[in-house]
């Protein structure tokens, strides 16, 4: 199925972004529970927001109230409202909606990650350069990153961001393009004990076909994420 606009137009009414975010996450996440050894890894997704951020004032039940102030023994427990801060100053509470894979044994490792863009992530400088870095953090720990950004509100290209903040080659930048789809995967060289990154950038263009885009897992194979068919379960799930 083509590439829908989730930001203009009648897609916008019948199938905004936070919903088909949701969808296609959990689309990803069977598609790769169905796909990967199933004695090795696992598949989970996580969306949050800013909304997930502690209020500023707490909000306790009525009832409650009087025991949160003086405890059980009298005491002072916990405080409805914090007192004032010595300092105070700005912070970027980033929205994520990503699918992680993990093994299962052990402590299930994280080895790879795909991040699902939001127009926040690309909104403001701040915002960017912390989904940039989350990226790079990834990458340096060895874990397999896959972008997907069919954002089309915002033109910001977050590989761009992201292959200068590591230092990429030339070549391995996009056209100014709103919407692609990219893969990273970290590799070791034994022959010549080089640490590498290989990326796979690919433009997303609305009324095309989505491109499948490798994922490397960190230890693991290198799985070629079907992003077409989870988008069409995606779609037909919502009931567009």
């Amino acid at each position: 199925m083509p590439l829908l606009d989730h930001f203009h137009g009648d897609t916008q009414d019948d199938l905004p972004w936070p919903t088909m975010t949701m969808a296609w996450a959990v689309a990803i996440m069977g598609w790769l529970n169905r796909t990967l050894p199933r004695g090795g890894y696992i598949a989970l997704t996580d969306i949050r927001t800013w909304l997930q951020a502690e209020a500023d004032v707490a909000e306790y039940r009525q009832d409650d109230t009087e025991a949160a102030i003086h405890g059980r023994n009298g005491a002072v427990a916990t405080l409805v409202e914090a007192p004032s801060a010595l300092v105070t100053f700005a912070a970027t509470f980033p929205e994520e909606a990503v699918i992680e894979i993990r093994e299962r044994r052990g402590g299930r490792t994280l080895v790879g990650v795909i991040e699902l863009v939001s127009p926040a992530n690309k909104d403001r400088a701040t915002e960017r350069e912390s989904f940039v870095a989350k990226c790079v953090a990834y990458l340096r720990r060895g874990i397999g990153v896959v972008i997907v950004d069919i954002v089309t509100t915002r033109h910001a290209n977050l590989h761009n961001e992201l292959m200068q903040a590591i230092g990429g080659p030339e070549p391995q930048l996009m056209p100014t393009t709103p919407t692609y789809i990219s893969g990273y995967r970290p590799v070791h060289r034994r022959a010549t004990h080089a640490n590498e990154i290989e990326a796979w950038p690919y433009p997303a263009t609305v009324g095309q076909l989505i491109p499948a885009v490798p994922l490397g897992l960190r230890g693991g194979p290198i799985v070629l994420i079907d992003l077409e068919a989870t988008y069409m379960t995606a779609i037909e799930s919502t009931g567009l």
